[in-house]
């Protein structure tokens, strides 16, 4: 359990910290107003995700583990030139263990990974920037990014657990800002599709509230089709149908989820790891991604964006059966820059418990064995077992509380990106 009070002792350190910067808000932002963009985000990089690599791998001498040694496997072989799916097995998409092999050229090393995700995580950042910019001062926006680089959703699933969820809001977003420079739905498209062949095959599913939304329908499907079947006439005859290895993770059971936590008090009889609740949650999730999007169809794309993209992957994290507390990682950003009201003092302490909990609970639920609760009297068998069921209710009434809070209510095409 030691990896466990590591990542809560750190934790316990970032909600002292960013509690010291939401008490002193007023007066930071009004300093940030007149900083530099570049110059700061930086800076918070370098203090907030880069010092902490150097001091835990560099200095310390610590060896990444958990998810590091799976992405060390792919990309240290896709690195020395063999073929995924075929040489090596893969949950991810067909282009994201040779991203991950083209860095093992500079420096051959697990660290390296670790590496990576931070400089993804930077780049997110950096691109929200200009995503979020017509509605946020310089000031609120570098306020809320300090608290985003202080979040242990953030900093721990970065550099500790290296984590590669926000890799998919940086896709989307940098297909939009394209979009906007280029004026181009061919490009839009374009990037979404490389975005899927890049991170996971759930990214697929941003892409259906999308599709209902976009006017230039053609043009936006013709391009995805047209780099789809590219990806198939080198992929098959390579691999066969071994590229349909990431859609395996949804068969691992994986906690917390809202069958997770009702299985003990039905005895078991809810059918908890039959294909039907995958399909459950992927009604659910999508449904209401859609329906948030329909909600939205007259707003600026990017209040729609957020608010959807909250309401998807949040709602995801909880009804999917192979889901699990990491995902907060995927839609971070959005809650933060948006949803989130930091004057709200409700909202606030909720979102730094919600986060310390996301970061503690995979480690300790695995470190446990990775209980399955079958009765409601398995759940107090021990004080370690009723810690974990209680801190997987937690983390699912909380995601239902942010996907409330996101879901766009009557005035959501109007309303106003909170300070």
């Amino acid at each position: 359990m030691s990896i466990v009070l590591a990542k809560l002792g750190i934790s316990l350190i970032c909600i002292l910290l960013a509690g010291i910067v939401l008490f002193k808000r007023e007066t930071l932002t009004s300093w940030l107003e007149s900083k530099s963009i570049k110059a700061m985000l930086g800076t918070g990089w370098a203090l907030f995700r880069l010092a902490p690599f150097v001091l835990i791998y560099l200095i310390a001498g610590l060896e990444p583990t958990s998810d590091v040694n799976g992405f060390w496997d792919e990309g240290s072989k896709a690195s020395l030139g063999q073929v995924v799916y075929r040489d090596f097995w893969s949950p991810y998409s067909p282009l994201y263990p040779y991203f991950l092999g083209a860095f093992l050229k500079f420096w051959y090393h697990p660290k390296m990974i670790v590496l990576v995700m931070a400089i993804m995580d930077g780049a997110a950042l950096w691109a929200s920037y200009h995503f979020f910019r017509p509605f946020q001062s310089k000031g609120i926006f570098l306020f809320k990014s300090l608290l985003y680089f202080l979040l242990p959703g953030g900093l721990v699933l970065c550099i500790v657990g290296a984590q590669e969820d926000v890799w998919m809001w940086l896709f989307v977003i940098l297909a939009y800002l394209v979009r906007e420079r280029t004026l181009r739905v061919e490009w839009y498209a374009i990037i979404l599709a490389i975005g899927l062949l890049m991170t996971k095959a759930i990214f697929v599913l941003i892409l259906v509230p999308l599709f209902i939304l976009e006017k230039d329908k053609l043009r936006l499907v013709i391009p995805m089709a047209i780099v789809g079947m590219i990806s198939l006439a080198i992929l098959y005859p390579l691999v066969g149908w071994e590229f349909t290895q990431p859609l395996d993770e949804a068969k691992t059971l994986r906690a917390p989820n809202i069958p997770s936590i009702l299985n003990p008090w039905f005895f078991n009889h809810i059918g908890v790891g039959e294909k039907f609740w995958n399909w459950i949650g992927l009604v659910i999730s999508v449904g209401l991604a859609c329906l948030a999007a329909l909600r939205l169809q007259k707003a600026d794309f990017r209040v729609m964006l957020s608010r959807v993209w909250i309401v998807l992957y949040a709602t995801m994290m909880i009804v999917q059966q192979s889901a699990y507390s990491n995902y907060i990682f995927l839609f971070l950003i959005p809650l933060v820059f948006y949803v989130i009201d930091w004057k709200n003092n409700v909202q606030v302490a909720l979102l730094l418990i919600f986060n310390v909990l996301c970061v503690i609970h995979p480690s300790y639920w695995w470190r446990l064995g990775m209980p399955c609760y079958m009765t409601p009297f398995d759940t107090f068998a021990s004080l370690e077992l009723f810690v974990d069921y209680a801190m997987q209710v937690c983390i699912v009434l909380l995601t239902g509380y942010f996907v409330w809070l996101a879901f766009p209510k009557k005035d959501a095409a109007v309303f106003p990106f909170k300070s």
